[in-house]
């Protein structure tokens, strides 16, 4: 609903971080919804990001706020 807050993930290695907003994005429009993206984090520090390694970076979550 507008005004409510969206929490989601994705925990593939195949979702890029850029595919995954898109993808995000792509759902307000077909839903006819306006999305506000509040916070974008990765996974924790026990689960290094390896540069140059694109599979390394598998979790995504996204805070989004329903406008």
């Amino acid at each position: 609903k507008k005004g409510g807050f969206l929490v989601t993930c994705s925990c593939s290695q195949h979702m890029s971080p850029a595919l995954f907003l898109e993808m995000l994005n792509d759902a307000a429009v077909d839903a006819k919804r306006t999305i506000r993206m509040i916070e974008f984090r990765t996974q924790a520090k026990d689960h290094p990001t390896l540069l140059g390694s694109e599979e390394s970076l598998y979790l995504k979550c996204v805070v989004l706020n329903v406008l």
